[in-house]
This record gives C-alpha cells, sequence and structure tokens, in this order.
C-alpha cells in the first residue's frame, strides 16, 4: 500500500487548508497546482476498499458508533483494550477518508461523466493496469492518462 493513514492526512489536510485559506483552491492552484489533491485523493483511493471493510468490522464491535446521537467526546470504547480509544479516532478518520473519496467521485460524476468515474474507479480503486483499463474502453494508455488528468485538474481546481 502506497501512503500510510498519517501521510494521505497530512497531504489531503494540506490541501483544504489551502482551499479553505483562499475560497475554492482555483486561485492558488494554477496549472499545476491539482498534483497535491490529486495525490491524496489517489493515496485515499488505494485504501478505500480496505478502509471502508475495516469500518465494518469497528461497527460490528462499537454499535454505539453507528447510533444517531454519537459524540466522540462522550463515547469511548473498551479501554480493556490496547489501543483504547485508538479505535474511535481511527473510526473517525476512516470515515472522514471514506467520505472524501466518495465526494470527489461524485464530483467527478458531476463534473466529467459517469465514464471519467467508471475509467478513475478502475485505475485508483481497483489498482488496475493503465493499458488493461485504456484496452477495456477503447484507448490508448496515453488517452487515458491524458483524460484522467484532466478530469483531476477539472475537479480539483474547479472545485
Amino acid at each position: 500500500m502506497k501512503g500510510t493513514y498519517q501521510e494521505i492526512r497530512i497531504c489531503r489536510n494540506e490541501w483544504q487548508a489551502i482551499e479553505t485559506a483562499e475560497g475554492t483552491g482555483a486561485n492558488v492552484m494554477g496549472k499545476e497546482g491539482f498534483k497535491q489533491p490529486a495525490a491524496a485523493f489517489k493515496n485515499s483511493c488505494r485504501v478505500y476498499l480496505k478502509e471502508k471493510e475495516r469500518v465494518k468490522v469497528l461497527e460490528a464491535k462499537y454499535p454505539a458508533l453507528t447510533e444517531s446521537g454519537f459524540d466522540p467526546e462522550t463515547f469511548r470504547v473498551d479501554l480493556s483494550e490496547d489501543n483504547g480509544q485508538g479505535n474511535l479516532e481511527l473510526y473517525q478518520f476512516l470515515k472522514d477518508d471514506i467520505r472524501f473519496v466518495e465526494e470527489t467521485f461524485e464530483k467527478i460524476s458531476a463534473q466529467c461523466g459517469n465514464n471519467a468515474k467508471v475509467l478513475i474507479w478502475a485505475l485508483f480503486v481497483e489498482n488496475r493496469i493503465q493499458t488493461d483499463v485504456a484496452d477495456e474502453f477503447g484507448l490508448t494508455r496515453r488517452q487515458l492518462q491524458y483524460s484522467v488528468d484532466k478530469w483531476l485538474k477539472e475537479v480539483f481546481t474547479n472545485g
């Protein structure tokens, strides 16, 4: 797995801080500025399916996590476990990262169409090889890479 949870969080948080400080982020990103949020997105996609599975395990183990009145400040996991409160922090990070991926895919679908969403899903979430995905959709690898870069740039610069 490329990128640890901490690396993904740092990269995504830096990008979101730029966005917050500058409005949409479009003004500060410029021509190459979409690469940092795109890298955060790619890293989050690589672990997306595993994170979804881990959330299911945590929710099954700690049903209070899924209750509608869940308050992270008052909820405490079983402290007899080795990592105690760490499960809550892990859960919150996982949910945040899953939300980031899902919201980005919604933006991709809305701004670039469902074909873009399917291609990017195959590449980043399923970790398929570019040439295989390109062949499946009747593209060259170069056309695929150009399209993906164009779509990511559009999503991350036009918010």
